[in-house]
């Protein structure tokens, strides 16, 4: 059933949505599974600090490092892999709940149910989102271990199989810390421990599975991945507690019929239905209160339970980490609980009857078929970027997130129109999303359109939104317009946000333009640590050294850019004129000069005038000084009819030097 409905996954792609911040483009990740990079996996996401990483999560990390190992970034192969786990651990749960409850047929069912109902998909279908998959398969193996565990005398190795899978789901999903509450409420049903085994005991064997949740918990409240989404912690409780039903009777609602599901959905805030909060509200009193009513039948109230609680740690009442207002990704372990309450009381209904028992097997075989149906053409919504979001759009046209990211979709596909018309849309429907008026102002600056850039980029900045790409798009349209001061304010704040090379790259050059060149040294010598083959950098610094009096620092910043790069143009056009025209003996150096310009004489691109006027200069040098007056000619009669008369005049000077024997000193 599992490769009826994903098998399509072989041929997908990945998303812009996290695939690429957690897989292919994460430093760390794509170089696959090394010692440094384990070191890495064990600690990122503790603490603060900007990681690539959202929460403490190392298992998970762990599996995408394997699947590039195995697979590079073929991302049909790591699809594949999710599918895999997902029908292990569908298999696993049939097992489990089978040994648990004696049940074949039910078993099956929830079990069948887990593997094919569409709001899954989202978990087995988005890379990114391989936590789920991984995560839930250590959660049934811990169930399995600890139904091994209650079945004999105490045995430590089972019990520590129980804590190594615990651990293993807890650090691939912080969610699972949910973990020892739902085998408390095994051992109630199907189980039957808490008639036998006194409550003391029952909890007192779980302390090391609490202790992890504890340690689990409070290193992803205190991670950088937690800080609460602004919007939800600006309102009200009671509208966050509104959400967190309204959450609660939606993931019913889609169990029971699941459309209209997207790959987000935006956190309402005020705007809260506030009718359906109630009415969710009524709903989950109702079920309630049967379930209390129906004490004796176990299965009503721990169903209900595991429901309720394995969507605690996302429901939105403690905390909120992100925009949206639930997601699909959230049921994958805690629908198990609803799947049960309605199985078991469907079999109840059924007893040995044989006309309802041929009833019942005929309608969980329609269910499943429409699940099945279903399910496969929600995951061909995830075949690649584009499509996920178009569908997102299509779904709903007010979604101002769906509008935004088939913005940086159709960016990524060359349709640059197309992307402005969607950032627009989604401007229009929320205003406030700085994230796609910064996209939009960065896509506008790269179509020329510069005043309207700066417009939407002015404003994002303005509007408090602290992302580089903001404050360095803008700084790079002020530079333009000659701003020199205001854009190195900016370009400040973006490499203070991110020291990338492409940011220290150009407040390195933009410090060279307003004459403060020992900053603009210390910037590139941080493009060099970030990329030690970035000739670029290594040019610029010389030219800060030349500027500052350093020649000999100057010449071996030239030299080491020609290491990198042997033909780097700037560096052997700077290069030749240093060893020809420096003031300091111990620097000059015609024949090498010669030498050098001949070979960027030989390369395409560059100016001609340029760099014949520093052949005439080397020639000079060594004191061939009939030919160097001859090339410094050919020079300014280049600059001449290039219309650049300022250089010819330059040259022309420096030619009178060179027929009156005297070679160039700068």
């Amino acid at each position: 059933m599992v490769l009826g409905v994903f098998w399509q996954c072989r041929a997908f792609s990945f998303v812009n949505w996290d695939d690429n911040a957690f897989v292919y483009e994460n430093t760390h990740v794509r170089q696959g599974l090394t010692w440094a990079n384990v070191r890495w996996s064990l600690t990122a996401g503790i603490g603060r600090e900007v990681c690539e990483t959202d929460y403490w999560r190392p298992v998970s990390i762990l599996s995408h490092m394997l699947d590039v190992s195995l697979f590079g970034l073929n991302a049909g192969a790591h699809h594949m892999m999710s599918v895999a786990l997902h029908a292990l651990t569908a298999v696993a749960l049939f097992l489990v709940m089978r040994a648990m409850t004696g049940r074949l047929w039910p078993s099956a069912f929830v079990a069948a149910v887990f593997a094919i109902h569409p709001l899954h998909v989202e978990s087995v279908a988005w890379v990114g989102e391989r936590k789920d998959v991984l995560s839930g398969l250590f959660f049934v193996l811990a169930l399995g271990a600890y139904h091994r565990f209650v079945q004999r005398p105490f045995h430590l190795g089972i019990y520590l199989l129980l804590l190594l899978m615990g651990a293993l789901s807890m650090m691939s999903k912080p969610m699972l810390v949910t973990l020892p509450c739902v085998l408390l409420l095994l051992d109630h049903w199907p189980l039957g421990r808490t008639r036998s085994v006194p409550l003391k005991r029952l909890l007192i064997e779980k302390i090391p599975l609490f202790l992890m949740t504890a340690i689990v918990a409070g290193i992803t409240l205190t991670g950088r991945g937690c800080p609460n989404d602004p919007l939800w912690a600006a309102l009200p409780w009671y509208y966050r507690a509104g959400n967190a039903m309204l959450s609660y009777g939606t993931y019913i609602r889609q169990t029971f019929w699941p459309e209209g599901l997207v790959v987000f959905y935006t956190f309402p805030g005020r705007n809260l239905n506030v009718g359906g909060a109630w009415a969710s509200v009524a709903l989950l009193i109702i079920v309630t209160a049967l379930a209390w009513r129906s004490r004796q039948k176990s299965w009503l109230g721990v169903g209900w339970l595991w429901y309720l609680g394995m969507l605690m740690p996302v429901i939105g009442l403690l905390t909120q980490a992100g925009d949206q207002a639930h997601a699909d990704r959230y049921t994958y372990l805690s629908m198990i609980g609803l799947t049960l309450m309605v199985t078991w009381a469907a079999d109840e209904w059924a007893g040995k009857r044989k006309t309802r028992r041929q009833f019942l097997g005929a309608t969980a075989a329609a269910v499943l078929v429409a699940l099945s149906l279903a399910a496969h053409a929600q995951t061909a919504h995830w075949r690649d970027t584009l499509s996920l979001w178009q569908h997102a759009v299509d779904s709903d046209p007010s979604e101002s997130v769906a509008h935004a990211n088939l913005g940086n979709a159709l960016i990524e596909a060359g349709r640059t129109e197309e992307a402005v018309a969607s950032y627009e849309r989604a401007l229009k429907a929320n205003a406030f999303h700085l994230r796609a008026r910064m996209n939009l102002g960065l896509t506008l600056e790269r179509m020329g359109r510069f005043e309207e850039a700066e417009a939407h980029l002015r404003r994002v900045v303005q509007d408090g939104w602290q992302e580089a790409e903001a404050f360095g798009g803008l700084a790079l349209i002020l530079l333009r317009k000659g701003n020199l001061q205001e854009a190195i304010t900016y370009l400040q704040k973006a490499v203070a946000l991110r020291p990338d090379v492409g940011n220290c790259f150009n407040l390195g050059n933009a410090l060279m333009q307003s004459g403060q060149f020992a900053k603009a040294s210390e910037s590139f010598l941080q493009v060099i640590e970030l990329d030690p083959n970035h000739a670029d950098a290594r040019y610029c610094l010389g030219m800060a050294c030349t500027q500052m009096g350093n020649g000999a620092e100057a010449e071996a910043c030239y030299e080491s850019a020609l290491r990198v790069n042997p033909s780097h143009l700037p560096s052997l056009n700077n290069l030749a004129w240093l060893l020809a025209t420096s003031k300091q003996d111990s620097l000059r150096n015609g024949a090498r000069a010669v030498e050098l310009i001949e070979h960027a004489l030989q390369l395409p691109g560059g100016s001609r005038p340029h760099l014949l006027q520093v052949l005439a200069a080397a020639y000079a040098e060594t004191g061939q000084f009939e030919k160097a007056g001859q090339i410094a000619f050919e020079a300014a009669t280049n600059a001449q009819n290039q219309r650049n008369p300022a250089l010819a005049q330059a040259i022309l000077i420096e030619r009178q030097a060179y027929l009156s024997g005297v070679p160039w000193r700068e």
